[in-house]
């Protein structure tokens, strides 16, 4: 992935460097300056924990502070400087798009409103590649974070079913299922309560659970290793338990990612007899045991199998009702669309909609940037993702070390499954679930291009 050296890109950082040499002595001369990395570090993590619990303003807030504090270590350290990779320059397009579509919307102050959101997790993740191209070491740390802060939430979810919470979700339609098998849909503390969010949550953060299991297998710490994937095991369950149908076809995307990869690692790369035949006894346990738990669960099959029914379900036949009625707004709106956030969708879905039921998204995160911001927003945010994750599908397939193959594959697996969910939900749009996808395509943006800059040198 070439680095774009543009002009733009080349003032910038001769304006840097020209505040940098003014402010050197500042620098050198303050502790607090000098230790700016441990502060990014901690308002990165806190992000993630005050995700947990808080409202989403309050999560913003707080995670604004990293680019805040990224933006002014790049005013004072001197050295640093600005760089956009391929994927990032789709980006930056995708950006100027939605900018453009919010002086076309006819609800200019929602959608301007929608684009600040936007813009807020966009800086989060440019600024987490801004930090991690210089702090890669930490990269680790915030996966082991992400790792213990899923897994609790996942306890908790797993606390709420064996207590019997009330059930909150006011979409799952039990006409059909023997009250016995009604699923008792789990959500976690994570506001505003839904489990689908919950579900999308535990999605977006359930590789960091793997990366960090392969990463003390890799460093033989067995015990760690195995405690990690027993922990990975309770995240899966909870998964099931939020009864999220979009959920469960993302989680058995990272099943299969994760089959494949190990057997490319195992059969290729370390070309071991003896892992070879561990391997096939374990994905044969893990399968029987896969089937025998579905089968054993009434409750869940019956949630999984709700999903082929289409119409027969009432949750599903009001998502199809909202995609016909999403796609008709497109095609009166494909250029520039309606304008950007879901304040100005639900205004503008009221014209649209074939059932007396408001609706707050598209349900579908690829045709609600279609409808919010038009087909070449579509088109330039389609590129990104695409080129992100076939480059690091591509270096995953090279001989690099492992703890570089075990990172490239959480961040790479990690954007898929949530495309995934997202084909069926848009949760996504969530900040609890957004700050953990921006880390993990930042982490692989910086992971991918520090292996490129060696292959460069050699």
């Amino acid at each position: 992935m070439k680095i774009l050296n543009s002009e733009i890109l080349n003032i910038i950082n001769r304006v840097l460097f020209l505040i940098q040499n003014k402010t050197e002595k500042v620098t050198n001369s303050s502790f607090l300056i000098q230790k700016t990395d441990i502060f990014i570090l901690i308002c990165i993590l806190l992000t993630y924990i005050v995700s947990t619990f808080a409202q989403t303003e309050q999560i913003g807030l707080i995670s604004l502070i990293v680019p805040l504090l990224v933006f002014f270590k790049m005013l004072f350290i001197k050295g640093e400087k600005l760089e956009l990779e391929q994927c990032n320059f789709y980006l930056a397009i995708y950006l100027m798009i939605c900018l453009i579509s919010n002086f076309t919307s006819s609800m200019l102050p929602q959608s301007l409103y929608g684009f600040m959101k936007t813009l807020i997790y966009f800086a989060f993740y440019f600024a987490m590649c801004q930090f991690l191209k210089s702090n890669k070491k930490y990269i680790t740390t915030i996966l082991l974070v992400i790792a213990s802060i899923v897994s609790i939430e996942s306890i908790i979810g797993l606390f709420q079913n064996a207590i019997g919470l009330e059930n909150i979700s006011t979409w799952q339609d039990t006409s059909y299922v023997n009250p016995e098998d009604v699923l008792s849909r789990v959500y976690g503390t994570l506001k505003p309560y839904n489990p689908n969010l919950f579900g999308g949550y535990l999605i977006a953060g359930f590789s960091s659970i793997i990366a960090v299991s392969g990463i003390f297998f890799n460093k033989k710490k067995i015990l760690a290793g195995i405690i990690s994937l027993i922990f990975g095991l309770i995240s899966a369950l909870c998964i099931f338990l939020t009864g999220c149908r979009g959920a469960y076809l993302a989680l058995f995307t990272i099943v299969f990612g994760l089959i494949f990869a190990s057997f490319l690692v195992i059969f290729f790369d370390l070309n071991n007899e003896k892992m070879k035949k561990l391997w096939k006894y374990l994905i044969f346990i893990f399968i029987i045991g896969g089937i025998l738990f579905m089968f054993v669960n009434h409750g869940i099959l019956q949630r999984l199998m709700s999903i082929f029914i289409l119409r027969g379900d009432s949750s599903t036949s009001f998502r199809m009702n909202v995609y016909n009625s999403a796609i008709q707004m497109f095609i009166d709106n494909p250029i520039c669309g309606i304008g950007v956030g879901n304040k100005v969708f639900r205004e503008i879905y009221g014209l649209y909609m074939l059932s007396g039921f408001d609706a707050l998204s598209c349900y579908c995160v690829f045709l609600e940037i279609a409808v919010e911001s038009g087909i070449f927003a579509l088109l330039a945010y389609s590129l990104f993702i695409f080129t992100l994750i076939s480059n690091g599908i591509k270096k995953f397939m090279q001989k690099i070390d492992m703890p570089n193959k075990i990172i490239i594959f959480s961040s790479v697996i990690t954007l898929i499954a949530v495309m995934v969910h997202g084909l069926f939900d848009t949760v996504y749009f969530r900040p609890q679930i957004q700050y953990i996808f921006w880390t993990m395509a930042a982490i692989l943006t910086v992971t991918i291009s520090k292996e490129e800059s060696k292959d460069e040198n050699t």
